[in-house]
């Protein structure tokens, strides 16, 4: 396996024992709103109640292979499943280059984060997404990609980020590991490198345009991210009025297992889109949840 694989190999659905048993899923396709000749493929799990629901929608992080599972990877190992069974529309979307989904990977960037954009749009349009009671969950790359698309989107309720990078230039352009250097080539390769492109992929800098709440999660250990990164994100919302809550695991590097993170994970969930829902209204401030969790 080479370098960039290996470095990568953990990065997607990785930690995903403890979700119902695997299940073969189909996936859904839309046209890319900038390319015609692109699709963006998606995974829906819908609830028993009637439309619209509030809503999940899961980003993976990078997948090294060539043949990619992309958003499936979600739906396979259940977890789609679980969270409608709870009353959520369920959506696991293949990021631009990774499963079904085609175009260009560009490492969270433009074209990806409107790959996204637009099957929310899709699914509002459709009756079935509730655009008001709508959360991200981002893993790694995928965490990266909805930072960004949270900072365009006042309208999303909450974010869960998970082992993300939020100041590509601050973390890539010295690279203090093996694994951060495979970070940094893979970026490069994608978006030329340039300063102003990894800028534009960083959400830290305009941390004040996120009115989600947030939850972030990030290994002490971590050396394909940056645990102070995470720290900093944080502080930067709440600084400028925003809902962050952090969590810094100190035995975990960049792989924080599902089982010890779903709980909390699930709890924030909850607390975000079922209690608003019945006209409670998430606490502002963003101490550190200090139970162990997710």
């Amino acid at each position: 396996m080479s370098g960039l694989r290996r470095f990568f190999a953990a990065l997607i659905v990785f930690m995903l024992p403890g979700c119902a048993s695997p299940t073969e899923a189909a996936g859904k396709s839309i046209t890319h709103p900038d390319r015609a000749d692109a699709h963006v493929e998606y995974f829906v799990e819908t609830p028993a109640t009637p439309a619209p629901w509030p809503t999940i929608v899961f980003l993976h992080g990078h997948q090294p292979t060539v043949d990619t599972q992309g958003g499936k990877a979600f739906a396979d190992w259940g977890v789609l499943t679980d969270y409608a069974r709870r009353g959520y529309l369920a959506v696991a979307i293949s990021l631009p280059g990774y499963g079904r989904s085609t175009g260009p990977r560009d490492f969270a960037g433009p074209f990806t984060q409107r790959a996204v954009k637009a099957v929310i749009d899709r699914l509002e349009n459709d009756g079935q997404l509730n655009r008001n009671k709508l959360l991200i969950e981002g893993i790694s790359l995928g965490a990266v990609t909805g930072a960004l698309v949270a900072v365009d989107d006042p309208t999303i309720a909450g974010l869960v980020l998970i082992s993300g990078l939020y100041d590509l230039p601050a973390f890539l352009n010295q690279p203090l590991t093996s694994a951060a250097a495979a970070v940094r080539s893979a970026a490069v390769a994608q978006t030329g490198g340039s300063q102003s492109a990894l800028t534009q992929r960083s959400a830290l800098p305009r941390a004040s345009a996120i009115r989600a709440r947030t939850l972030i999660l990030n290994g002490a250990q971590d050396d394909r991210t940056d645990s102070d990164q995470a720290r900093r994100f944080a502080d930067a919302i709440n600084a400028a009025g925003g809902r962050a809550e952090l969590r810094i695991y100190p035995e975990f590097g960049h792989e924080i297992p599902f089982t010890t993170r779903e709980p909390m994970v699930s709890a924030f969930v909850d607390s975000t889109l079922k209690d608003a829902s019945l006209g409670g209204s998430p606490a502002r401030g963003g101490a550190a949840r200090s139970q162990p969790g997710l």
